[in-house]
């Protein structure tokens, strides 16, 4: 098949969707003609994988041009291709849609998380956690015209597929979107990194990699870091990720007395955050909202004890005291009993770490993700 994988962001840019088009690209290229529109700097045509072409499209110019220029390269394209692959509903999805209309040329969504209300806690507009927010909406008029474009985005999709359970079942509820073209795809892990060097777990070291924004928790694992010291004095916490919450997580360090054992990283590459999993003995996320998060997958693959909060989405991957501990949102003494208990218990930490390896090849395999995903691609060309 010609396939079209339209995305946000692409390598070197580091994110979710950059990461995952850049190592489907590897493994598509190989059976499939591939062509990738995204935004980027680049300023060039270049070619990624054999097979594969990137056509760029600047992130310098105001974002109405830079839709426009998005429809028009991408209509191009299409004109020559079999079906449209799409990370997400909005800066892709839209003129995607519109390429759709006008051409017939079906599409495929991949839905990670929801936009809206992503936009809505970091500017502060809402407090909602995403349930609450998609019963009843709030944010003003610029959150509910991103819903209406995200919804009617979905709805035109032939098939959106989701990482977990929980956010298939949301879309439906949410975006009208019809039960039998929500369709569940379970991420792949990244492959393990090869680091040109040795790695040594630092004793009470405690690993997090996050965009810095309110719903990731990092400012719990920082008071719940003050909790751990009393019993573990040369406890520490490394935090991967930059983000707007960055300067109100150092005043929370300096506000708990513990700016010291707390570094902040910024803005590291993949095979940063993965010597930094190697050389940690706990791996945490505090998320209050999750859709499958690929940090989960990682961990495993990094074979890190691993500590999340038992939300929807992450629960599909992290089961209590088999792959990994649990603990409730927002509880900083029940984080810190989980961090304290990992840090004791070395028997524990390594049964996690081998539950979590097994349902990575059980579950999480980029085998099946591919599988699935070519079925679902072949069932929408007519």
């Amino acid at each position: 098949m010609k396939i079209i994988i339209a995305t946000p962001i692409y390598p070197p840019e580091i994110g979710g969707p950059a990461t995952y088009t850049k190592a489907l690209c590897e493994r598509l290229s190989k059976t499939h003609d591939i062509t990738v529109i995204a935004y980027t700097n680049s300023s060039e045509t270049v070619d990624v994988f054999p097979g594969t072409r990137l056509i760029p499209v600047g992130k310098g110019r105001p974002l109405p041009v830079r839709l426009a220029v998005f429809f028009v390269k991408l209509l191009r394209a299409a004109r020559t291709t079999d079906v449209i692959y799409v990370q997400n509903a909005m800066a892709a999805g839209l003129p995607v849609a519109l390429v759709h209309m006008i051409t017939g040329v079906p599409f495929v969504l991949k839905f990670v998380g929801d936009e809206a209300w992503e936009r809505a806690s970091q500017h502060r507009r809402t407090t909602k956690n995403l349930e609450e927010f998609m019963k009843k909406p709030d944010g003003g008029i610029k959150t509910h015209l991103m819903m209406m474009i995200q919804g009617f985005v979905l709805r035109c999709a032939q098939i959106v597929t989701t990482p977990s359970v929980y956010l298939s079942e949301a879309l439906v509820r949410t975006y009208g979107v019809k039960r039998e073209n929500a369709v569940v795809n379970y991420n792949a892990a990244e492959n393990p990194e090869i680091i040109p060097f040795s790695t040594t777990r630092i004793p009470r070291q405690i690993a997090t990699t996050a965009r810095l924004v309110a719903w990731k928790g990092i400012d719990g694992i920082i008071r719940t870091l003050a909790k751990v010291k009393k019993k573990f004095p040369d406890a520490s916490l490394v935090i991967a990720g930059d983000g707007p919450e960055l300067e109100n997580l150092q005043k929370i360090a300096k506000e708990s007395n513990v700016s010291d054992s707390v570094t902040f990283l910024g803005k590291v590459s993949r095979a940063e955050t993965w010597h930094l999993r190697k050389n940690s003995e706990v791996y945490v996320l505090n998320s209050t909202y999750e859709g499958l998060p690929h940090t989960v997958l990682t961990s495993f693959a990094a074979e890190i004890p691993m500590i999340a909060t038992n939300i929807p989405g992450t629960n599909e991957a992290v089961y209590h005291e088999k792959t990994g501990l649990l603990v409730k949102p927002g509880d900083d003494t029940e984080l810190a009993t989980a961090i304290e208990r990992l840090l004791s218990d070395k028997k524990l930490a390594e049964n996690l770490v081998i539950g979590g390896t097994k349902l990575l090849k059980e579950k999480f395999s980029w085998a099946t993700h591919i599988k699935t995903l070519n079925e679902i691609l072949e069932s929408v060309v007519t």
